[in-house]
């Protein structure tokens, strides 16, 4: 990556630079925000963290929580069309990201596969919260590189000022011929006995695309046109509907409530014109939360939560080769029983700092069913013991944690790769993590930040038993059972500085893995490769074309640095302008070259540079943003390059105040140079582009 050539070499120049130019928060006037992902947020964090809410969220909000969030500056998506969108932070992606739904798992398979969607829909959220960077200290190893945590609002936590309140959203695009509604409705019977509902539902066709779905490096290494249709990435129809119903009881002295909410979604995998397939997706979710405040002596408030999830998918394709008359048959089905709880105790000061201390536990039964899976059934048990607080001092704070966990795997296993001698399966992992963060303040407008943190994280399912043939992501994909924990210690940088007009936010990082897991083309297919002898017989002819990918571990060092900045330029018009920039890079490399493919690490986002300029007053917001994304070549062997691709988009927005009521009416431009984007992280991003040129326009009424 030509941005981060001789990185290593200017690490340290470069923190020195960074460390005197960035952000902090002065303004009074500026709505007080809670975090609820993080404990220490609230007062100011060395830990990066933006939080999504109000009319910014409104305009970022997309149908997938990647795409919502892809737009901040150190977060990408993985995308797969518009239906799938998985976060990646500062490189990072996939187990080393967790996503959750009021600050539980989302407890899907997202991780499993780069087409499962984040089982949380946007449209719901009341805020997006975005945690950068190590986070396993609060959530376990699945954050050791960063939380992505939506808040529903479902469970009511302090008694609401009105009787009833709400919004509804409706919006549509030409392209695809998308459609979204939304409602949300809360209310309360007495003082204490409070309501929730909200539903929501998405169609869309086909989408529109600037030419084909392969990309010319896809088709020039030899590979087939599968696409039939010039303009249009077809089988990339999705739709999807749900809601929620919360009751709580709030006082002063606590509160306790619960929700059920339910997801049905079903969406095409495109690239297979020939069997049409499609992901047909259900969940069924419940979550408790109580939280007692003041209990006794020494503890603040100790809060309880719980999320326990019934979600299955099936994937699904034509009996027969182009035959529609042949019907739809399941070639897998993934289900995902589990439960993820926390109790968790904020304490009063304990030598000088102040806290909070928690236990998670979490059971997760998952299987993959059918002619087509590629994971055995597995049962995976989860317990952490957490403590993190904060002091300050004259002229610092200091903040300190420490997390043990313990994950126990019941699966199994084909010995040597032959399907006909499965054996039990039972690894064992206990990992721990460290963190030490600092926050010195400068001035009242500028501090400094740095963070070390040292995390352990257990393989994932995935990579441990993986071993089989997974037709959406056109791979035969192969685990090891033997890995070990993977180990990472990361140091990170930050700045934060308001001045006047200019707000200017700046992190640089590094962090080095001691047996990185990732997977990797071997460059053989299930015919000829060792890892797959044990595939004979009818197994052998249906996938011996099949490529195969196994996963590997390896040590790694990943640096990078993000920056954000917004300059109010005055008043022009009767409104106030402002000016924005980002900026952010990642490289990743092995230290050794492996014995499969070479340093390069795959999927790793390529570098972004945007500049945007807003305008509004108090009835009208208009905003137009450039978004510039790099080439990446860095890629591994087998892997191909993307090309570098414009974003120009638009926003207007007109708010009309009611009787008791506030309606915004607004237009959103996205891709208005029908730039041919294709994001490096995706999985399908040599088959299958993000959208075309897209025009929405959307009403929102608040009550």
């Amino acid at each position: 990556m030509k941005y981060l050539t001789h990185t290593k070499r200017l690490l340290l120049p470069t923190l020195a630079f960074f460390s005197i130019s960035s952000y902090a928060q002065t303004d009074d006037s500026i709505e007080e925000i809670v975090v609820y992902s993080s404990p220490l947020a609230n007062n100011g964090s060395a830990q990066s963290v933006t939080v999504l809410k109000g009319d910014e969220l409104a305009k970022k909000l997309q149908g997938s929580i990647g795409a919502t969030v892809a737009r901040e500056a150190g977060v990408q998506s993985a995308s797969y069309g518009t239906a799938v969108g998985r976060p990646f932070i500062r490189g990072l992606g996939t187990t080393r990201i967790k996503t959750t739904q009021d600050s539980i798992d989302t407890l899907d398979v997202a991780v499993t596969s780069g087409d499962h969607p984040v089982a949380v829909e946007p449209f719901i959220a009341d805020q997006v919260e975005i945690l950068r960077g190590p986070s396993s200290l609060l959530y376990g190893a699945g954050a050791i590189g960063g939380v992505v945590n939506v808040e529903t609002g479902r469970i009511a936590r302090t008694v609401a000022e009105e009787a009833f309140s709400g919004g509804v959203e409706l919006r549509g695009a030409e392209n695809g011929n998308a459609t979204t509604a939304a409602i949300k409705l809360d209310g309360k019977f007495t003082d204490a006995l409070h309501w929730h509902l909200d539903g929501f539902t998405r169609d869309a066709d086909e989408f529109d695309i600037p030419g084909i779905g392969e990309s010319d490096v896809f088709l020039a290494s030899g590979n087939d046109q599968a696409s039939t249709t010039p303009g249009t990435l077809e089988n990339s129809q999705s739709e999807s509907q749900g809601g929620a119903v919360g009751l709580s009881w709030v006082q002063e002295a606590g509160f306790v409530g619960f929700s059920v909410s339910a997801i049905e979604s079903e969406f095409g995998l495109f690239g297979e014109p020939s069997i049409i397939p499609f992901i047909d997706l259900e969940q069924t979710r419940f979550d408790i939360e109580a939280q007692a405040n003041n209990p006794f002596a020494g503890i603040k408030s100790i809060n309880f939560r719980i999320g326990v999830n019934d979600y299955e998918h099936a994937e699904l394709a034509l009996e027969v080769e182009d035959d529609p008359s042949s019907g739809f048959g399941v070639g897998t089905l993934f289900e995902n029983d589990a439960f993820e709880s926390r109790l968790i105790a904020e304490h009063e000061a304990i030598g000088g700092f102040e806290g909070t201390f928690g236990l998670q536990f979490g059971d997760r039964e998952f299987s993959a069913l059918g002619e087509e899976a590629f994971i055995q059934e597995t049962d995976v048990d989860t317990i952490g013991l957490f403590w993190v607080a904060e002091r300050s001092f004259n002229s610092f704070d200091l903040e300190l944690g420490a997390r043990i966990d313990q994950v126990d795997y019941d699966s199994s296993i084909p010995l040597g790769g032959d399907l006909g001698n499965i054996i039990d399966a039972n690894p064992e992992f206990t990992s721990n993590s460290f963190s030490a963060g600092v926050i010195f303040p400068i001035t009242e407008a500028l501090s400094i930040s740095g963070l070390l943190d040292f995390s352990t994280r257990a393989p994932s399912i995935e990579e441990l038993f993986s071993y089989g043939p997974h037709i959406a992501t056109r791979s035969y994909e192969v685990g090891n059972v033997d890995f070990d924990e993977e180990e990472a210690f990361n140091v990170t940088l930050g700045v934060n500085y308001q001045v006047g007009a200019l707000t200017l936010t700046a992190n640089i990082y590094q962090t080095v893995f001691d047996g990185f897991i990732y997977e990797v083309n071997t460059g053989e297919t299930v015919a000829t490769s060792p890892l797959t002898a044990g595939v004979t017989g009818e197994a052998l002819g249906e996938f011996a074309d099949l490529p195969v990918f196994e996963f590997q571990q390896e040590d790694t060092t990943v640096i990078g640095f993000d920056v954000a900045a917004d300059i109010a330029l005055g008043q022009f018009g009767g409104g106030g302008l402002n000016l924005s920039f980002l900026f952010d890079t990642v490289d990743a490399s092995t230290d050794d070259t492996p014995t499969i493919g070479n340093r390069n690490i795959p999927r790793l986002p390529a570098s972004r540079f945007g500049v945007g300029l807003d305008w509004g007053n108090d009835l009208w917001t208009a905003a137009i943003d450039f978004l510039n994304v790099d080439d990446q070549e860095d890629t591994q062997v087998f892997e191909l390059p993307t090309d570098s691709f414009n974003d120009l988009s638009i926003f207007v927005n007109r708010k009309i105040e009611l009787q008791g009521s506030d309606l915004a009416v607004f237009l959103h431009g996205r891709n208005l140079t029908d730039d041919e984007q294709r994001h490096h992280p995706s999985i399908v991003k040599d088959i299958g582009p993000a959208p075309g040129r897209t025009i929405e326009i959307g009403a929102r009424l608040q009550f």
